[in-house]
């Protein structure tokens, strides 16, 4: 536990949201319904939202301990570091305004926290959109990773990233690692740089499947492409990055990993398989797509990520 001039907290869920009021408030219900033996708190933060959100928020204080702050509009990565800045909390826990927790979704993160401190826990995302083809691949993407990375496990690996919108580790862990890399302003790669950085750290990374998050994401054709494009631009931002502080190259995944992913919906008999196993091959041209869109940009003297 933390002691400080507010009392004793066990956690702080950081929050960022921007222009999603109703999104944000079936979270925030999701956040009230929460189990957990010990107090903690929801510090939300308003990216500049056209419309501000702080009443959303305020309709909730009598069921929960939580703030609103306001930052101008700079992306997910500041927003989460200027909550994790203000929260009071020994644990940190992050997810997103379309997100909705299962009530034992904290208490889980917390037990493995409390087991391993020095740990980021990672939690298992389900998508909460029904009959969503473009939701339904976008997950089975998310869910391969994670695949992928328990079969690494086995080889000494594991994980070297968690979605921002379930991970959770100690702040002072996440204080001294220096937060989310605040030039990735889209909400594509800081997650796995946070985690490239705290494996280096030498942090493990473990998975906790009793942490149990529902994704609420709505995606039509063009939406899913162009969020696979932006993961392409954080991409090479990431590997730009890591260049830039010395880290070494992040490597390109090779045959059999492309392979798995698109076997995998057939592998899991997931409803139209065929379809889904197109709309991952459309993924990574869409991700490529983006990469050479940043380099392109790079090379012309763009800069980073815009």
């Amino acid at each position: 536990m933390l002691n400080d001039e507010a009392g004793t907290l066990a956690a702080s869920v950081v929050l960022p949201t921007y222009a999603r009021p109703a999104k944000l408030s079936a979270c925030l219900e999701g956040l009230a319904r929460l189990k957990l033996d010990a107090p903690f708190e929801v510090v939300v933060v308003d990216d500049g939202s056209p419309e501000p959100v702080a009443p959303v928020v305020e309709a909730f204080s009598d069921r929960l301990t939580v703030r609103c702050l306001r930052q101008a509009n700079a992306g997910p990565a500041r927003a989460r570091n200027h909550g994790a800045a203000a929260a009071r909390g020994r644990w940190l826990a992050f997810t997103d305004d379309d997100c909705e927790p299962e009530p034992g979704w904290l208490l889980a993160l917390v037990r493995a926290l409390e087991a391993q401190p020095d740990a980021l826990v990672g939690g298992a995302t389900v998508n909460a959109v029904g009959d969503n083809i473009y939701a339904d691949t976008a997950q089975d993407l998310v869910s391969f990773l994670y695949e992928h990375a328990k079969v690494k496990a086995a080889d000494g690996e594991g994980f070297d990233f968690f979605t921002s919108n379930n991970m959770a580790c100690a702040k002072a862990s996440f204080t001294a690692l220096g937060g989310f890399d605040e030039t990735f302003p889209l909400a594509a790669g800081e997650d796995r740089d946070f985690g490239l950085r705290f494996k280096a750290s030498g942090g493990p990374l473990l998975f906790e499947p009793k942490a149990v998050m529902r994704h609420h994401h709505d995606m039509s054709l063009s939406r899913f492409v162009r969020q696979q494009r932006n993961y392409g631009r954080g991409a090479f931002h990431l590997r730009a990055r890591a260049s830039e502080k010395g880290g070494g190259k992040v490597p390109f995944e090779g045959v059999r990993f492309y392979s798995g992913m698109l076997s995998y919906p057939f592998r899991h008999r997931s409803p139209k398989p065929l379809a889904r196993a197109v709309l991952l091959g459309l993924s990574q041209a869409a991700m490529v797509a983006g990469f050479a869109q940043e380099a392109v940009q790079r090379r012309g003297g763009g800069g980073g990520v815009v």
